[in-house]
């Protein structure tokens, strides 16, 4: 099993720009690149009105990446998996998400709200918090944003507004998700080869042995920024067989594992 102390990265946390709390439900890790500083006044406007504890975690820098994190990445079957090659953002990304899971190993706290720096609450969301953090199982990844909806089959209602689904296709995007100390150690235990961008491993459940939930409607959507992560031009369409029957391969599982599996 990976520990905390074998993952590559661990969190750096600039503790002068974080409010941290002690302990208690919830604490807020917002993730920030240091070449973003208007990324991070966006977001901590935000987390400032909210009242909440919150920390920043210093995201990794994919430009700036050491030689030996090359060996944690599977290009080989990344390629295969995605029909492009890799991009240094790609990685940077998945590390940054790595390092707030062993984050939440170090904290008192029951549970970790993960956020991105484009990330944008609705004008309610600490209200509704309460009772997301009701509605979160153990051992849960519960989503609080999403790219697209997809299907979905209804778990139970959170508030008058809010529902709990279990996502049967790919959402994509990780701007907003709660996680425990288990699920991040769950996460953490098989994140390693990386070979899928990091929103498609979170959403592996039968990878990471961690369930999946949503909320429908989103309480997060995205900044219409620019990315940080540049794509990849893809393969030639007569290269990306392999992805073709990863992607079926992928999205059956999917499809059945959040239709058969309980609640």
């Amino acid at each position: 099993m990976t520990r905390t102390s074998t993952i590559p990265i661990q969190a750096e946390i600039d503790w002068e720009r974080s409010r941290p709390g002690d302990g208690g439900d919830v604490l807020i890790c917002a993730i920030n690149l240091d070449r973003s500083p208007e990324r991070w006044e966006a977001i901590r406007e935000q987390l400032d009105a909210s009242g909440l504890p919150y920390v920043r975690l210093r995201a990794v820098d994919g430009r700036a990446l050491d030689p030996t994190l090359e060996a944690k990445v599977s290009h080989e079957r990344f390629e295969q998996s995605n029909g492009r090659k890799i991009t240094p953002g790609d990685i940077g990304c998945y590390l940054s998400h790595t390092a707030a899971w062993s984050f939440m190993a170090t904290q008192a706290t029951s549970k970790l709200l993960i956020v991105e720096d484009d990330a944008v609450f609705q004008p309610d969301w600490t209200q509704r918090l309460h009772s997301v953090l009701r509605a979160y199982k153990p051992g849960m990844l519960m989503k609080l944003s999403w790219q697209r909806p997809g299907l979905t089959r209804d778990v139970a209602p959170i508030d008058d507004t809010y529902r709990l689904v279990r996502p049967l296709t790919h959402q994509a995007c990780c701007a907003a998700y709660l996680v425990d100390k288990t699920a991040a150690q769950h996460l953490l235990d098989h994140a390693f080869p990386i070979y899928v961008p990091v929103d498609h491993y979170m959403e592996s459940p039968w990878e990471t042995g961690v369930p999946v939930r949503s909320m429908m409607p989103r309480l997060v959507h995205q900044r219409g920024v620019a990315s940080t992560i540049s794509k990849q031009k893809k393969f030639h369409w007569s290269q990306r067989v392999p992805t073709l029957l990863y992607r079926i391969k992928a999205h059956s599982r999917r499809f059945l594992h959040g239709f058969l599996r309980t609640a």
